[in-house]
């Protein structure tokens, strides 16, 4: 009894403490739990409500930048008829248009603001060019119920600005008889030119298969970096960004760069995965475009010294 005597006080002296410095709701915090996180179905609404609120606002930008003098009832199946409207005496041609940007503002009750920006071609003469200039409009959107409105006209506003360039973590250029090289272009040539089996190059839980039908007739190495500075020859697994120039029954294409996981295997370097973002360096930095490490290195620069790889057979299924 004594015991729980002396434990009661304890609890009570505690509970007196917090209600002198924080109040009740100190005392009803530490019986009440936090908010509940947003479920799958809040979610979900939210993205349909923006990819709603951006289709409206593509389709206004559309409309009011074709409209013409004497077509403000066009504009005003979006827009409010209180609106101070000018339109031109001809029309323009739009072309491309897109959606940029959406960013709700407002959220109250049933009723969300949002702001959307718009990208299209806007050329003056009668049929679209690809010379015509893509400019940027900004529109706000409410939406309630399903309902949608602008609030205002369009304001055009300034393209993205180009962003920082990221240091990468492949720091060093690997020559076309290392290891990691060898493999990786046996499974970009397998991969995109039907060259050979893609199994050889991949490990059993790669699960990568060769496009069908082959987009290109060859594949060739132009440069492969890696962040192991032994190009394979003394790592169990690297990262690498290989760039490839594919060639197609036309002649040459646009050059193409595939960042992969590659692990070594019995002493055969496979492939593990194509990585959906090349590895950038750890801490993230931000580097000049004058950079000279990374992949950037022709695949003939001066690397750690060769071993040449073997490519295992290909297996029986």
């Amino acid at each position: 009894m004594a015991a729980r005597r002396r434990r009661d006080n304890i609890l009570v002296a505690v509970l007196a403490v917090l209600a002198v410095l924080g109040g009740g709701h100190a005392v009803f915090s530490m019986f009440s739990s936090g908010p509940p996180p947003p479920s799958d179905n809040t979610t979900t609404a939210i993205v349909g409500r923006a990819q709603l609120a951006g289709a409206f606002a593509e389709q206004f930008v559309v409309t009011y930048l074709t409209a013409v003098a004497g077509q403000q009832d066009r504009v005003g199946e979006y827009v409010g008829s209180a609106q101070q409207i000018s339109l031109p005496t001809t029309t323009r041609v739009v072309s491309d248009p897109a959606v940029v940007y959406v960013s709700r503002s407002t959220s109250t009750g049933g009723l969300d603001v949002w702001s959307v920006t718009v990208s299209a071609r806007v050329g003056k003469g009668t049929t679209a060019t690809a010379a015509d200039p893509r400019l940027f409009y900004r529109v706000a959107v409410s939406l309630s119920e399903g309902r949608l409105r602008a609030l205002s006209v369009p304001a055009m506003v300034e393209p993205p600005a180009r962003g920082a360039d990221l240091a990468l973590a492949y720091s060093t250029p690997c020559a076309a008889d290392t290891p990691l090289a060898q493999v990786a272009a046996g499974f970009l040539g397998a991969l995109l030119a039907n060259s050979g089996d893609v199994v050889r190059y991949t490990s059993q839980d790669a699960a990568i298969t060769a496009l069908k039908p082959a987009p290109f007739t060859a594949v060739e190495l132009v440069s492969l970096a890696a962040d192991d500075t032994s190009c394979g020859t003394g790592k169990t697994k690297a990262q690498v960004l290989a760039t490839i120039n594919p060639k197609a029954d036309g002649g040459a294409t646009a050059t193409l760069a595939y960042p992969l996981s590659m692990v070594r295997n019995g002493g055969q370097w496979q492939v593990q995965s194509i990585d959906s973002v090349p590895a950038l360096a750890n801490p993230l930095a931000i580097v000049g475009a004058q950079d000279s490490h990374g992949a950037g290195a022709s695949i003939t620069s001066t690397a750690p010294p060769t071993t040449t790889v073997q490519i295992p057979p290909a297996k029986q299924n």
